[in-house]
């Protein structure tokens, strides 16, 4: 039988495949604006900017008309991040199994088109920040970086919300101590090595743009956890680049805490890391600038499950573990993690009870294996201490001045000073917000409640925890 082909075959033909489309494009709208199960379902808290970017993005990622939304694998991203820096030693390959599987739970979780796309981002400038550093370190100008070590560096760690960001950063007040800051720790080489204003403004507009995108979207998340390309950062920025953990993808792993990721063993990042802090030693050094010969203070929660793999690459560390009531710490945990979710996850309905679980089961892992270090370590071979967080709020300087005393520092009169100012010029701010909100306004709100958590699950779970560090 012969089909003639005609142009009204042509027009029904136009027409049924629009209507295919358009099909597709509705059921696919459907599937992501539903699906609210229970009390515990919330829409992601973004802006209507948000909204209005996901959505005219939706179709390029829905069918996958643009790089940017393809399955995100680690060749590929290679490629990229070698054309970017122009080098392509990435040196040892043992970050490529926890990229793999991290970027395999990107690929699976069914991000929004904006959070596809940053995570592709993260991806990409992370591999990009490890090519420039593994150059850097081999350069004539550089190359003698790696002959000084980082000596006796103090890390700051406990799970998220115990007040880590806080004393780390009255920590780095100290004259004799220097923090790393978020562009450093992000983009550790130097642009312009001989203009050091000029240098810091270009690395930093390259970690704002990444900010800039995140508070766009969820302006809230400031609110929570105060990040800067100028203030002292987590371990992360730059560990990122061996173990991709950050704000992207911090969810998902949690949530694959227990099967997979407190297996990870990264000894090779902690290697790496302390490279980094040499490199950036060796700049202050050579740019003879009041940077040069300071002790290090440091901070990163992910610390708290890993200090067995720190010390292999930090043998001399210090560490100040950092406790505070778990009825508190876990929902404003939560809540930080959901500010995560809205970011990446997008338009979906998230479910909080389940993210509280995660958080409950992710929680035990963090602590125990950080109790089992304190138990089984000398503190002639690493020093270790305890900070209560009831403590640090009620009296900071004093919290600082008997942990100096605990690990033998030198509690100066300046540094006592320093700390004052900045105590009283922070709590000055939090009340003109207060002010602001006609006092009725917490900057953050949380409960155990919102996640589906009661109080006598964490006495019950945490029963031990307490029992040794709240008695």
């Amino acid at each position: 039988q012969t089909i003639t082909i005609t142009n009204d075959n042509c027009a029904m033909l136009d027409c049924s495949v629009s209507n295919a489309i358009l099909a597709i494009i509705i059921a696919s709208f459907i599937y992501t604006f539903t699906g609210k199960k229970d009390k515990y379902s919330v829409r992601p808290n973004i802006t209507w900017k948000g909204h209005v970017i996901n959505f005219f993005l939706w179709p390029l990622q829905k069918f996958q008309l643009s790089d940017a939304f393809e399955p995100i694998k680690l060749e590929r991203i290679k490629k990229i991040a070698s054309k970017i820096a122009k080098y392509d030693d990435f040196e040892s390959d043992d970050y490529e199994k926890y990229y793999d599987f991290t970027m395999d739970l990107v690929n699976k979780a069914g991000y929004s088109p904006l959070g596809h796309a940053a995570a592709r981002d993260f991806f990409i400038k992370r591999l990009v920040a490890k090519l420039r550093t593994n150059r850097e370190l081999k350069s004539d100008r550089f190359k003698s970086a790696l002959e000084t070590p980082v000596r006796k560096p103090l890390f700051v760690f406990g799970i998220p919300r115990t007040g880590t960001t806080f004393l780390h950063r009255l920590l780095a007040l100290d004259p004799a101590s220097r923090a790393p800051l978020g562009y450093e720790l992000f983009d550790p080489t130097q642009r312009y090595p001989d203009d050091l204003e000029k240098d810091a403004k270009k690395r930093s507009a390259y970690l704002q743009k990444a900010l800039d995108v995140l508070h766009m979207v969820v302006p809230h998340f400031e609110a929570i956890h105060e990040v800067g390309t100028d203030k002292p950062e987590e371990c992360l920025m730059a560990m990122g680049n061996d173990v991709p953990i950050f704000l992207s993808v911090f969810h998902l792993l949690l949530h694959h805490m227990k099967e997979h990721v407190s297996d990870w063993e990264p000894v090779q990042a902690y290697k790496n890391y302390a490279k980094v802090l040499q490199l950036l030693q060796y700049q202050a050094e050579v740019n003879n600038t009041e940077q040069k010969d300071k002790r290090w203070v440091l901070k990163c929660p992910a610390h708290t499950l890993w200090l067995d793999y720190l010390v292999q690459g930090f043998p001399d560390a210090r560490l100040v573990w950092t406790h505070r009531d778990l009825n508190d710490a876990i929902p404003s945990f939560c809540s930080f993690l959901r500010a995560c979710q809205d970011m990446y996850e997008g338009e979906r309905y998230l479910q909080l009870d389940e993210l509280g679980k995660d958080i409950m089961s992710s929680s035990q892992n963090f602590l125990k294996n950080a109790h089992d270090f304190y138990k089984s370590t000398p503190q002639n071979k690493n020093p270790h201490s305890n900070v209560m967080y009831d403590d640090l709020i009620k009296d900071p300087v004093g919290t600082v001045r008997n942990l100096y005393k605990e690990l033998g520092y030198e509690f100066t009169a300046e540094y006592e000073k320093i700390l004052t100012e900045y105590i009283a010029a922070d709590r000055a701010k939090r009340e003109e917000i207060k002010k602001r909100t006609g006092g009725k306004k917490k900057l953050h709100n949380y409960s155990l409640e919102m996640y589906g958590i009661e109080e006598k699950d964490v006495a019950n779970d945490f029963a031990w925890y307490n029992k040794e560090y709240f008695a």
